[in-house]
């Protein structure tokens, strides 16, 4: 998906006043959602507000030999996410949001797929991966077939 036309001279400046943020949304499983920007100010898109909070998204290198995974390192300042990170007793959905100051509203990349796994947390960061929710990662058949589980199909 290409930048959209009106981001696209930003996007070719030596020199821009348009800043480019990440927006995080980490819901827990039957919990509200967590809006997060990486920014020193709150940030409005879409209606949303989204708290400053320093994170870094490393993105994976495309080999296309595994399915990609994310890494999601979050400053540790207080308290808030770490109390969240121990309450978790599923993989909580991540979505990530691409934006820029001129045009908040509009969603540059849009990943509403991603779960959160393998999290980390010491004084410093809090670590952990994005794996994309994907059918395709699942296993199939869910269970085998065989003559104890399934006795009427072994006649």
């Amino acid at each position: 998906m290409p930048i959209s036309t009106q981001n696209t001279p930003a996007l070719f400046e030596s020199s821009s006043g348009t800043a480019w943020f990440f927006l995080l949304t980490i819901t827990p499983v039957g919990g509200a959602p967590i809006n997060l920007v990486n920014n020193n100010e709150p940030v409005t898109s879409n209606g949303v507000v989204y708290m400053p909070y320093p994170f870094t998204l490393t993105l994976p290198l495309d080999t296309g030999d595994k399915i990609p995974q994310i890494t999601l390192t979050i400053d540790n300042v207080d308290q808030l996410l770490v109390d969240a990170v121990r309450e978790l007793e599923l993989a909580p959905s991540i979505r990530v949001q691409l934006i820029t100051s001129a045009f908040p509203d509009l969603v540059e990349k849009d990943l509403n797929f991603l779960k959160l796994r393998n999290v980390n947390y010491d004084a410093m960061a809090i670590t952990g991966v994005l794996e994309v929710a994907s059918i395709w990662a699942r296993k199939f058949p869910s269970e085998i077939v065989d003559p104890v589980k399934y006795p009427s199909l072994f006649y």
